[in-house]
């Protein structure tokens, strides 16, 4: 056995005795739901997006031929919400934003592992706080039978849309939160 193989051998041993496997496996799956999940969202958001064009261009097209679409301003409203909420689990997976790491980039190493794991911790509960008041937001239109201005359309339907947007963030950011606290793999 080559020294790379016995290495390989230690390493598996310590994480048996650690309960590594477990820890490591179930963060694989909830690696992967939070990727197909996030994924699936992209994809709507980008079929939202397309949608949103068509709306635009139809409704300048009919407006020079004829009269604009009543409500399109609405829909295209709608349409930007769902894109906004549902893109932004998918930008955390691929890391898609500016992170200003100016000043934890002269810390110590350890000292930037907590202060990414506070910066992640602190991201999640204020996601899932938000999530959670989207979703209370959502059950009082639905309550109070709030319907929009110009088509009379039902709209908390968007509401729990949106609410479901930043689930997938919270569960990306989680996702982050635990690989860092857990060894700093998300890097």
């Amino acid at each position: 056995m080559n020294a790379l193989g016995l290495l390989e051998k230690q390493v598996m041993q310590k994480r048996a005795v650690a309960g590594l496997p477990r820890k490591v496996e179930a963060l694989d799956r909830l690696n992967s739901l939070s990727l197909l999940l996030n994924q699936g969202l992209a994809w709507v958001a980008s079929g939202s997006l397309l949608l949103m064009v068509l709306v635009v261009v139809g409704n300048a097209l009919l407006r020079a031929v004829y009269a604009p679409f009543p409500g399109a301003t609405e829909i295209v409203g709608w349409l930007a919400a769902v894109t906004g909420a549902f893109g932004l689990g998918y930008t955390q997976v691929n890391r898609g934003y500016v992170e200003l790491d100016a000043l934890v980039e002269r810390l110590s190493p350890g000292l930037q592992k907590a202060v990414r794991c506070f910066v992640l911790f602190t991201s999640m509960i204020f996601f899932a706080l938000v999530v959670w008041q989207v979703i209370v937001y959502g059950l009082n239109v639905a309550r109070n039978g709030n319907l929009s201005e110009t088509m009379g359309i039902p709209f908390y339907p968007l509401i729990f849309l949106v609410s479901l947007g930043f689930a997938g963030l919270t569960l990306a950011i989680c996702v982050d939160f635990l690989k860092e606290f857990n060894g700093g793999v998300n890097r």
